[in-house]
């Protein structure tokens, strides 16, 4: 039988399509269906590493959890991950395709988007329902003929679509007419239905609005979904906060700055901390005024390591860590964080920046070499020395993690590389990570996601402070990715009518003289 589709948009970027389809995605596969997510272009500097090897953005990994399925390719074909001044790295199919200017891109999407309906077409041959979701705003009206991601989409492989809007935002019921009147009527058409989220307060307050609009355009509510909080799961556009988790039964928090990069990547790596209790996290962006003292620094990923790091010469913030490391203040690093730890960085072929050569922090016994070839695949980090002083009970850990980077670190023969990693059949794959050898917590690796691990996050706070953090107040993190998906699916499956949504009786669409009676 032919795949049900269902399309999630959002009268712009932020009113929560992601989730919404998540929540779907896990709804749907309590029903027992097999379903699978799909969003034809993402832009995002937040990828995960796939099976296979290559790279897709971590919204859709996580929509794919939520559907109980593995991630694949297929899922977000197309992957922009923006490097500034009007370029992004395309990623196809998880694999890179080239750096391209807007006017360049805007070229090669007449040529992507018959590859990326082929593609969907291929992933629904083998599922029950396919939830796809829009990017920003269908309504661009400047940008309607070469869509890929919206209502052209949506038309393309016919998939009714569910328009969603923002209360938070204010001016919710404005910006889901003025969505509607702005649309052309075969785009117009494929929406179905409309809802409001991030709800606060009492329903019965939205009814005139929700009825008033529907009279005006024909198209029904399917609900109103109530605003959830903080939710713990990864964001896709900035840094996840949340209120600290509760009270730590251990002594005061310790505190860790994280350096927010101007092209910073994959934040999710500091999800773990964030969820722990007694751990106090400091986001601090480059121009942030000095916080003071810390029990650590931590450097996360970048997508132009060479430039953040010349930007962070030259911030406030670089007197201020210059202080932190004189004074033997813990420093880790993961991935561009931990190039920047090293010696110097070597791009001799203008890989990722003009400038050839620059030094780095040199703080690891580390070079670095930028490849045009990009690294992008899970691995299983086996421990061969303890990353931290003191941490002699990681020795042997198996660590799952996954890589996505350009650069080449060559650590020196003596003492050597802290992990070995392998991928996940078994292959070795090299040597990796290194530490300061002078009795100092200083660590860096190329490996994503070593700090989910309990283990390695227990060890870390011990190295920081005598005692660490109880064993009570670390998070379990897959145990609560879990619960959150699951409250998140609660919430959609409470609020939104889904048996409508999902139900295969188009009869009664309204045509789009009956939808736009009252529309401008």
């Amino acid at each position: 039988m032919r795949a049900l589709r269902r399309m999630v948009l959002g009268t712009g970027s932020g009113v929560g399509k992601s989730l919404t389809v998540a929540g779907i995605c896990r709804a749907a596969a309590r029903m027992g269906l097999r379903v699978k997510p799909f969003k034809s272009q993402n832009m995002s500097n937040n990828s995960c590493a796939l099976p296979e090897g290559g790279e897709i953005a971590r919204a859709q990994v996580l929509q794919a959890r939520a559907a109980r399925v593995p991630p694949e390719a297929a899922m977000n074909p197309v992957l922009l991950k923006p490097m500034g001044e009007g370029r992004s790295q395309v990623i196809f199919m998880g694999r890179p395709l080239g750096i391209f200017s807007i006017a360049e891109y805007r070229d090669l999407k007449k040529e992507l988007f018959p590859k990326v309906c082929g593609i969907f077409e291929e992933l629904a041959s083998d599922c029950d329902l396919v939830v796809l979701e829009g990017a920003g705003s269908p309504a661009e009206i400047n940008l309607l003929d070469e869509d890929i991601a919206n209502t052209r989409m949506a038309r393309a492989v016919d998939a009714p679509a569910l328009l969603l809007g923002d209360i938070e935002q204010g001016g919710v019921f404005a910006s889901l007419f003025g969505t509607l009147a702005l649309l052309p009527d075969p785009d117009r058409e494929m929406i179905r239905w409309l809802a409001i989220n991030k709800f606060r307060g009492d329903a019965s307050l939205l009814e005139k609005g929700l009825s008033g609009i529907t009279a005006r355009t024909g198209v029904p509510f399917l609900g109103v979904m109530n605003h959830l909080g903080s939710l713990a799961l990864p964001d896709e556009d900035s840094f996840r906060t949340r209120p600290l988790p509760g009270t730590s039964s251990g002594p005061a928090p310790l505190r860790i700055a994280v350096l927010s990069w101007p092209h910073l990547s994959n934040r999710s790596d500091i999800d773990p901390f964030l969820n722990d209790r007694g751990v106090e996290i400091l986001l601090l962006p480059l121009s942030a005024p000095p916080p003071g003292p810390v029990d650590a620094v931590l450097l996360p990923g970048t997508r132009r390591t060479m430039e953040d790091l010349s930007r962070f010469f030259d911030s406030p913030l670089y007197p201020w860590f210059a202080r932190h490391c004189r004074s033997g203040g813990a420093v880790a690093g993961i991935c561009g964080g931990y190039q920047m730890m090293g010696r110097e960085i070597l791009d001799p072929d203008g890989v990722e920046s003009a400038r050839p050569w620059m030094p780095g922090l040199g703080l690891l016994p580390v070079t670095v070499r930028f490849h045009g070839d990009k690294i992008a695949r899970p691995v299983m980090a086996r421990i061969d020395r303890s990353p931290f002083p003191g941490g002699e009970d990681l020795v042997g850990a198996l660590l799952e993690g996954y890589e996505i980077r350009q650069g080449r670190q060559t650590v020196d023969a003596d003492p050597g590389p802290l992990l070995q990693l392998y991928d996940p059949s078994g292959r070795e794959l090299g040597a990796e990570g290194a530490r300061s050898e002078d009795g100092l917590c200083r660590f860096g690796s190329p490996v994503h996601g070593l700090f989910e691990s309990n283990l390695f996050r227990r060890t870390f706070y011990a190295a920081l402070r005598s005692g660490g953090i109880p064993e009570e107040d670390l998070s379990d993190t897959a145990s609560l990715l879990e619960a959150e998906i699951d409250r998140l699916a609660d919430e959609v499956s409470a609020s939104l009518d889904l048996a409508a949504f999902l139900s295969d009786d188009r009869a009664g669409v309204p045509k789009s003289e009956d939808r736009t009676a009252h529309a401008p």
